[in-house]
């Protein structure tokens, strides 16, 4: 009897291998394809527009497979290819080119399409975010169809792509995947919070699923958000702590229940019980998605009798932040914390690496309490290029910065240099200056500069270190410059934990605001930094030009003086300033007398160039709240919502678009984006949330509240800016405005004039770190092969959010103030 189980058994597990085996589509041929072998840059570098023929013939049908593309299509090379052992297919083409596969089903049915080393995917020309890190953690839901299903998958960071496909093992699944957990503090009660990957292989919306979480003898459960049909997105779950529990590691179970309670699947992992005295990471909700982020700390060992110092150390490309952390011995006089920028490699802590960095600094003196004058900013490699650019951005905020093997400016460490041969180029450039540190270099005479460099890096050469010297030589009183004689990129914990770079550290601290006597202030958008000690920029004459207030305060303290450039509206806080009263403010070549009841004071520039006494900016100018460009409207717990009221393809194409931004901001920004139908949408239920609109007037039910009173509209047919229209079916369109009923949030744009400008539109570059775009932009769907030559419109709305008083770029000539 037991041995005819044992062999039933035996036979039941072949079976299950054999079925596993049968249901795992490998592929055993491709195609590649370079698209380009001049182009230097890779394909999905920091271009707005990248070039590609293929997804070119892909959405208009010119393209059906290599062996049968039309006679428009044969400057493209197709080269049969075979994967290697581990399922890659190894190439050099893939770095400006990509992988074409193919699929043959005899049935219509949902598969997984388990994808890495590829930046996007078009599975039957439908776009879908791809692996472009090569982390073997993209696991898409996809409708096979029956018959032939055309897969193309682009380059990414490597030259290899590998690809299979396989049949769900539940209608929704749990992964392991890129999970994000905190460690368990010994010290410390109460719930953390964890998040995990969720895969819809279904058709239908997932509503009120709960996730279980099982952790010694305590029990979360957690109701998951929304997830969207034929999608994934990361979800929270809650973590008990264990009391008096010591173990250094704990086993988890987490249960996947549906809205009637039946269990769909589990998962088990570990998860790290430490004493709160050692590096360890902590999460938290970010504002920006409501996603669960983590940063990790290393404690100092502190004498309590001291007020610690903060040093907020930032990441290199593709080093976690817990590594970061990890690398400082613990410190008697300061404790350490390292943001993630989203992830390893997130957005080059520019975009909403720099917003992350923000929330986590905010979170990391909530958990120290330090001394406010003594929290410096230091990071090595990506993290010296955060070093340089957070530093010349929020310059009152640090004591002193220290940059490790880091560069400047992304575009120069990645030799990509924009174009900016028309007027339209030149907007785009202008969309990037606040992520330019050498413009607003002289932000760095707030504090000392410590330049640490190996001499013989080769992956950032010393070359970076030695041109910022050579900067800071020109005017800096206050800095210090070191090369590591025989130094690579990384050699060993000393290429950050540095003793003399620590000593310069702590021989600086930030003055009181009242003992900054001479204030000199750059930024070139006030949304992104507005204001330093007792100066705030707060509108600007010429949108994202760079704008400086140069001022200094009399001996006696009764005249503050000075002069701007490109300020439109500036506020001085004359509290904060100890001005005494009755005093006098001489600002660019005009005296305004100021009197004991003024704490603060706004200044406008006049139509006639004359300075007038104004008040704060209303919450529908733009100021410091927001300000654009475009990819501002991308925070502030941002729903998608797409619009369904159209013909049944517009409805798909909107609902692709909005699926495919979701997933492409989870992967890069470990985010949790909610995705809803216009229909869904009530203004109250989601308020002062960032909405991001996909589809027209004609299509989305949203549009009539949200934007009835935007100066861009757009319909079927037609792009309508101010008093002129763009016509076409063929028009994707990307803008900012501000939420009609929020103070904060704002609403973004990504429409089509048809659902051949929708497919145009899918192109969404603005995730990547690098790239800018204006508050506006107009476009032709070929710009997939016409890059910047199809913009038809781009620009910046004035400080009203109208067309009227801003500054556009059209094609074949520039408008300004709507002409």
């Amino acid at each position: 009897m037991i041995s005819t189980r044992l062999t039933s058994i035996f036979f039941f597990l072949i079976f299950l291998q054999y079925s596993a085996l049968y249901a795992q589509q490998t592929f055993d041929k491709g195609y590649a394809v370079q698209l380009s072998s001049t182009v230097k840059y890779p394909r999905y570098a920091r271009t707005e527009f990248p070039q590609d023929k293929v997804i070119a013939g892909l959405l208009n049908g010119t393209i059906v497979s290599p062996y049968q593309q039309s006679s428009k299509q044969t400057s493209l090379n197709w080269e049969e290819i075979s994967p290697d052992e581990k399922s890659y297919f190894n190439s050099e083409k893939f770095n400006y080119g990509g992988l074409y596969l193919e699929y043959e089903s005899n049935k219509k049915e949902i598969m997984i399409l388990d994808c890495s080393g590829n930046a996007k995917v078009y599975f039957n020309g439908i776009p879908r975010e791809g692996d472009h890190f090569d982390y073997n953690v993209t696991k898409l839901p996809v409708q096979i169809e029956k018959g032939t299903n055309s897969i193309y998958l682009t380059g990414g960071r490597n030259p290899r792509i590998k690809a299979k496909l396989y049949k769900p093992s539940s209608p929704v699944i749990l992964s392991t995947d890129q999970m994000t957990l905190p460690d368990l503090i010994i010290e410390e009660n109460g719930e953390k919070l964890g998040a995990v990957m969720v895969i819809n292989a279904t058709n239908k919306p997932v509503r009120k699923y709960v996730l279980e979480c099982i952790i010694g003898d305590q029990k979360r459960i957690t109701e998951i958000p929304t997830i969207e049909r034929l999608t994934f997105r990361k979800v929270p779950f809650g973590i008990s702590e264990l009391t008096g529990v010591t173990d250094k590691e704990i086993d988890v179970q987490l249960n996947l229940l549906t809205n009637k309670g039946e269990k769909l699947n589990s998962i088990h992992f570990k998860i790290k019980n430490k004493h709160f005295i050692e590096s360890h990471d902590r999460t938290f909700i970010s504002k920006i998605d409501g996603s669960v982020q983590y940063f990790s700390v290393t404690p100092g060992n502190i004498n309590d009798k001291i007020t610690p110092a903060l040093f907020f150390s930032v990441h290199g490309a593709g080093v976690e932040a817990r590594n970061q952390a990890a690398a400082y011995q613990p410190k008697n006089w300061g404790h350490i914390v390292s943001p993630t920028n989203r992830g390893p490699f997130g957005f080059a802590w520019e975009d909403w690496g720099r917003l992350d960095a923000l929330e986590v600094l905010e979170l990391g003196k909530s958990l120290f309490k330090p001394n406010p004058k003594k929290i410096y900013l230091t990071g090595h490699s990506m993290g010296g290029h955060a070093s340089w650019y957070l530093g010349a951005t929020y310059p009152d905020y640090w004591s002193a910065i220290a940059p490790c093997a880091g560069y400047a400016e992304l575009h120069e460490w990645i030799k990509y240099q924009p174009k900016h041969n028309t007027e339209i180029q030149r907007m785009f450039i202008r969309a990037n200056n606040p992520q330019s540190t050498k413009l607003l270099a002289s932000n760095y005479l707030h504090y000392g500069v410590y330049v640490n460099h190996g001499d013989a890096d080769p992956v950032v050469s010393v070359e970076h270190a030695r041109e910022m010297r050579n900067i800071l030589g020109n005017f800096h009183p206050d800095f210090a410059y070191y090369e590591y004689p025989g130094g690579s990129h990384w050699y060993g914990a000393e290429s950050v934990d540095w003793p003399p770079l620590f000593e310069f550290l702590k021989s600086h601290k930030l003055p009181e605001t009242a003992e900054v006597r001479t204030l000199k202030f750059s930024t070139a958008n006030p949304g992104v930094s507005a204001t330093s000690n007792w100066l705030s920029i707060y509108q600007q004459i010429h949108p994202f030009q760079v704008s400086n207030g140069n001022f200094k305060i009399s001996e006696d303290s009764l005249i503050l003086s000075g002069t701007t450039q490109n300020v439109k509206l500036i506020k001085f806080d004359l509290a904060k300033a100890a001005l005494k009263f009755p005093g006098k403010l001489k600002i660019d070549d005009q005296e305004f007398m100021i009197n004991n009841s003024k704490t603060e004071i706004y200044l406008k520039l006049a139509e006639s160039g004359k300075w007038i006494v104004s008040e704060p900016a209303g919450k529908n100018e733009k100021s410091p709240h927001r300000s654009g460009n475009f990819k501002d409207a991308f925070r502030h717990n941002m729903v998608f919502v797409y619009g369904t009221s159209g013909s049944k393809e517009e409805n798909q194409w909107n609902y692709y678009k909005a699926r495919f931004d979701a997933e492409s901001f989870s992967y890069r920004g470990n985010g949790s984006i909610e995705i809803i139908p216009d229909k869904q949408f009530h203004p109250d239920e989601y308020k002062d949330r960032g909405i991001i609109i996909y589809g027209n007037a004609d299509n989305n039910k949203a549009w009539n509240f949200l934007l009835n009173s935007s100066p861009v509209q757009v319909k079927n047919g037609e792009v309508k800016i101010g008093d002129k229209s763009i016509y076409g079916d063929d028009l994707g369109c990307y803008f900012i405005q501000p939420r009609p009923d929020s103070d904060i949030a704002s609403v973004g744009v990504v429409a089509g004039s048809g659902i051949e400008g929708m497919k145009g539109a899918h192109a969404n570059q603005y995730f990547v770190a690098g790239s800018a775009f204006p508050d506006l932009t107009v476009f032709r769907k070929n710009i997939f092969e016409k890059e910047y030559d199809a913009v038809e419109c781009t620009g910046f709305f004035g400080n009203d959010w109208s067309v009227e008083k801003g500054e556009f770029a059209w094609k074949g000539s520039v408008a300004k103030k709507g002409k």
